[in-house]
This record gives structure tokens, sequence and C-alpha cells, in this order.
């Protein structure tokens, strides 16, 4: 196996393994603060905090990868999120939860970093291909991920599914620090001095590089506020349990692989990058607006599936197009600041969607208001897709 795929391997591997410890919790932790006496909003705040903590922290991790490497700050990441699960699994206090979800955000800065470290072994040309790649880690995660927190939750309790995730972090840690290379590149001099936005545009393509982030934004702040919203919508509209939701949040696992893994590169070859974002931002808006307006629980979850071809197609894309908006040498913290975009999106989305809970609509119409002010973020991240270059 030549060293470019065994380092591909590794990161795609770490990225499995984080997002199974992810998609573990994901389904259950609504409904886990739900009974810890959580308020709406708090639920909301639960789910945010961590990209609130996760948004200070991104761009300073993006930047260190470039300075001292990436590998050192992937088993920080990691071991910050394995402590971070551990406080969660061992409190029935919201304040402690909110504790180590903070943690675990502060020490979450993998996402971008092993996004640069992709664009440092491939080609330009390559990156559409291996970020889709990259992407099916995602959708393998979330199939077993999802599936094992709600049979784990459903069989054992709550905490359980923080246990398993904490522990999985950790065996990702491990798993770096033994198998992933150091980085040998010699970094520029400019990358001695802090990162900053300003500095940052000096080194990008700015049309490029604003346009990617203002799609990617307002997805992430719809997505996110949809997201959190899924367990609690099953399960007082449908009685839908927390085993059954897992395997609907597999459902999209299943999906991300199918697309990204299986098929983004050929699409994105054929179609390009831009095209693929644009229907995938489309997508997100409908299924947004027609979700809390389903009848019965096949539909539902038949808007689930083509949300999550939406994303499939969205996600992707954009990391590629923003890979090529600067050189090779700030790729770092390139990422490191679009994934505090996101952040930033993560922040306000669940509490956003916990706030408009409280507008309660009775029946066949709960968390009507939450769906369609994402469906309404969601539309504004397609008008910006339209805005995204030409091949």
């Amino acid at each position: 196996m030549s060293n470019k795929r065994l380092q591909f391997g590794i990161l795609f591997f770490a990225l499995f393994i984080d997002m199974l410890g992810f998609g573990i919790v994901m389904p259950i932790l609504p409904r886990y603060a739900e009974c810890l006496g959580a308020t709406s909003w708090q639920i909301g705040l639960l789910v945010g905090i961590f990209s609130m903590a996760q948004l200070f922290m991104l761009p300073f991790w993006g930047h260190l990868s470039d300075k001292i490497g990436r590998k050192p700050v992937l088993i920080i990441s990691m071991m910050g999120t394995a402590v971070g699960y551990l406080i969660m699994s061992m409190t029935r206090s919201m304040t402690i939860m909110m504790i180590g979800r903070s943690l675990d955000g502060a020490s979450g800065g993998n996402m971008g970093v092993i996004q640069a470290s992709v664009s440092d072994i491939t080609k330009p040309e390559e990156r559409s291909r291996m970020m889709g790649i990259l992407g099916a880690a995602y959708g393998i995660g979330f199939i077993f991920g999802p599936a094992l927190g709600g049979w784990a939750s459903h069989r054992y309790g709550f905490s359980t599914p923080m246990w398993m995730a904490a522990g999985l972090a950790g065996i990702n840690a491990i798993l770096i620090m033994i198998f992933l290379p150091g980085s040998t590149k010699k970094k520029e001099k400019a990358l001695k001095q802090r990162a900053s936005l300003l500095m940052l545009w000096e080194h990008v393509e700015r049309k490029i590089y604003i346009a990617a982030l203002l799609t990617f934004f307002f997805f992430v702040l719809g997505f996110s506020m949809i997201v959190t919203l899924i367990a609690l919508f099953f399960y007082h509209r449908y009685g839908i349990n927390a085993l059954e939701i897992g395997y609907i949040y597999a459902m999209f696992g299943v999906i991300a692989i199918v697309l990204e893994g299986g098929l983004f590169g050929m699409l994105a070859k054929k179609w390009g990058d831009r095209k693929l974002a644009i229907v995938g931002a489309l997508l997100l808006v409908t299924t947004s607006f027609y979700m809390p307006l389903t009848a019965s629980v096949g539909a539902a979850v038949i808007a689930c599936a083509v949300f999550a071809i939406g994303d499939s197609l969205l996600t992707p894309s954009l990391p590629s197009i923003v890979s090529r908006s600067a050189k090779e040498e700030w790729q770092g913290t390139v990422f490191g600041f679009y994934q505090s975009a996101g952040c930033l999106a993560r922040c306000f989305g669940p509490v956003l969607a916990g706030f408009f809970l409280t507008i309660n609509f009775q029946g066949s119409h709960y968390a009507l208001a939450s769906f369609w002010i994402a469906a309404g973020f969601l539309l504004l991240s397609f008008f910006f897709s339209l805005r995204l270059p030409r091949a």
C-alpha cells in the first residue's frame, strides 16, 4: 500500500470512528435531556453548546495544524472528546451535562483538520472524489452509530451510549497516535503569525471562498435545526421510540455511503461541484417545508430520505470548492475558518429549534414553526449556492 493510501485510509477510519461516536449519541441526546427535566430551549442549548465551544477553537486548531502538523491536533481532539463524553455519562445534572458537552466541542477540531489533511495528500483534480469518499465515513458512522445508540439506550438506559462514545474516541486517539505518520512538510514563515480572518483574506480567492462560506453557513444553520428536531418530531408526532429513531438516522448513513462513497466522484466529474451543490440545496429546502405536513410515518421517512440525498450532494461539494480557493500551505487555516462558519450556525440552529418549539401547534402540526424557519435558512443557502463559481 502506498504512503498516500495509508494516510487516507487512517484519516477515513478516524473520521468513521468519530462519527460512530457522534451517531451513537445523536438520536438520544434530546430525549435524554427531556428525561433530566430540560425545557425546550435547554434541549436546544445542550445540542448547540457543542458548536459554541467549537466555534472559538476551530480556527486555532486549523492554524496550529499548519504549524505543528495534523497528527498532534487530531490526538488532542480525540482525547478531549473522550473526556467530554465520560463527564456526560456520569451525571444527571443539566449543568454538568453542559460542561461535558462544551469540553467535547472545544476539543473537536478534527473535521477541518482531516479535510486539510486530505487536501495535503491529493491533487486538485482528485479532491472532489476523495472528499466524497471521505464523506462516506460519515455515512458508515451514521449507519451503525444511531442504530447502536438507539438499541443501547432502549435496552440499558440513556447513559450507556455516552460510555460507548467515550471508548470509541479513546480508541481513535490511540490509532492515530500509532498509525498516522507525522507531517514532514515545511511551513512558510507566514504561518508563524497568529491566524486571523484579515490575514486569511490576503491568501484566498475571496469570490470563491465567500460564496462557499455563506452557502455552508445557512445550510448548517437549517440542517442543525432539522437534525435537532427529528428525534422529538417522530416521538411526539408518531410515537416512535429511541430504537426506531436510531434506524431513521441510520438511513441517512446508508444514503451518504451510496452517494458520497460510491457515486459522488462520477457525478462531480460529469456535472461539477457547483451543480451538485445547487441541486442538494434545493432538495433540502423542499423537504424541510414538507416534512411537518406529512400525514404518516412512511411519508415522513421518505421526506427524511430525500433530505439526506440533498445533504449528501451539498456536503462534499463545498469542501472541494473551498480547497481550490487557497494555496496548499493555507489549507488548514482555510478549513478552520470554514468549519467555524458551520460551528457558528450550529450554535444558533439547535437553540432556535428549541425556542420555536415553544410555539405549540397541536396535533398534526407539531414543530411546524421550527421546520419552516429551518427551511427559510436553507432557502438562503440555495440562493448563495447559485453564486458559487463555475468550474
